[in-house]
């Protein structure tokens, strides 16, 4: 099943990637990622395609 998260993070250095990692450390393919600004400046939006079972990605 495909799944897309959406979700805010802080605007630094390294923050994609530990995002990435989360997912990678389970073992998550991640299909498509957007990263884009928002109107406060220390936030970013990141949108997350991925696929998995419901019980997978609610972990």
């Amino acid at each position: 099943m495909r799944h897309i998260i959406s979700l805010l993070m802080e605007n630094e250095a390294g923050a994609l990637s530990r995002v990435a990692g989360l997912f990678s450390a389970r073992g998550y393919n991640i299909e498509s990622l957007t990263v884009a600004p928002t109107e406060d400046p220390s936030l970013s939006r990141m949108t997350i395609v991925t696929r998995g079972s419901e019980e997978v990605i609610e972990q």
